[in-house]
């Protein structure tokens, strides 16, 4: 497997465009819905902000999601029609929202978990939501037939510690899961049943987040080990199992844990986001090129004091690769928001 220490490269920059700015506490997850139009934020001020761009396009916020939770609201997530809002808190609850009226109304509060609920995320079919906890379990919930009422189909134990993130394939009914038990497990759907088909364990502490490429063929995690460690599938695309096999480790990538990676959903590009402060971009010394085979050592862009304090979450606009400019956004604990502009040198 090859193995590189981060190097800095110029073969591409980060410019920040804006900040938004309301929360009042830190701003632990952002989310962008699937058309890129509106971005959502959650935070330690049990808020959950929806941020548009006005008729003069400027970022704007446009509505704020209040009294479901009564702590933290640790992470959020869009349904693929963009319809629902799924939001998990420290209380313990999952709570659904959809719009209506012009309103976003809660519609569904989903109650299980013994504790922190840490990560949320609807399957690409809007149908099965995921759900994971402090509990050290996984949960897998499916929306009825009114869809504003969801039921626990499934219960995963596997991991013997705090579980960080969940999600979905983008393309097979596969679940990954995140752990402070330092490893990554692979959930496949058997019959009327959830199965742990592979842990990956080469990570050697907590592992805080994990990324998707646009096809699922490749994946991205992040740990407190400083590392960022790239997966390839080798199951058939076709196939309805996953099986990940290490494809590269980079070292170093950080001087603090890394607690956000994403994947852009067209480029062959990883943002990430750390306890240094710092985001950066990999990936490679051509970002164009495709990522088969690709040098992911090669840091494309940074930003070392991209937010005064820790950066929690870093996420890609959705767009099309044609786009020669990417945005990414990313969230701290100074309580904002940032946007940045990615491009590549000339």
């Amino acid at each position: 497997i090859p193995s590189w220490t981060m190097a800095e490269g110029a073969a591409g920059q980060l410019k920040h465009l804006c900040d938004l700015s309301g929360h009042k506490e830190r701003v632990w997850c952002i989310a962008w819905s699937p058309s890129g139009k509106l971005l959502a934020s959650c935070g330690g001020d049990k808020e959950v902000r929806i941020w548009a761009k006005d008729t003069q396009g400027k970022w704007q916020c446009n509505a704020i999601l209040e009294d479901a939770h009564d702590r933290t609201v640790r992470a959020l997530a869009w349904s693929p029609g963009e319809d629902r809002i799924a939001t998990a808190s420290f209380d313990g609850t999952c709570v659904v929202w959809t719009k209506k009226g012009g309103e976003y109304e809660q519609v569904a509060t989903l109650q299980g978990h013994e504790n922190e609920v840490k990560s949320v995320a609807f399957d690409p079919s809007g149908k099965l939501l995921a759900t994971c906890s402090r509990d050290k379990s996984v949960w897998v919930w499916e929306a009825m037939q009114d869809e504003d009422d969801y039921e626990c189909v499934g219960v995963l134990h596997g991991h013997s510690q705090d579980v960080k993130m969940v999600a979905w394939h983008p393309t097979k009914e596969v679940l990954v899961s995140a752990s402070y038990d330092d490893t990554l497990r692979v959930w496949v759907a058997e019959e009327d049943d959830w199965e742990s088909a592979q842990t990956l364990d080469t990570h050697s502490s907590t592992v805080w987040a994990l990324a998707f490429d646009g096809s699922g063929e490749r994946m991205a995690s992040v740990s407190d080990d400083l590392t960022l460690r790239i997966w390839k599938d080798s199951a058939a695309s076709s196939s309805v199992t996953a099986s990940y096999v290490e494809e590269a480790v980079v070292r170093a990538c950080h001087t603090r844990p890394i607690y956000s990676v994403h994947w852009h959903p067209s480029k062959a590009l990883i943002a990430t986001a750390a306890g240094d402060d710092a985001v950066r971009v990999f990936g490679g010394a051509d970002p164009a090129a495709p990522a088969e085979g690709k040098d992911w050592s090669q840091g494309v862009a940074a930003v070392e004091k991209a937010h005064r304090g820790d950066v929690n979450c870093v996420r890609w606009m959705p767009q099309g690769a044609e786009e020669k400019t990417a945005v990414l956004a990313s969230a701290g604990d100074d309580n904002i928001i940032r946007l940045w502009s990615f491009s590549t040198a000339a």
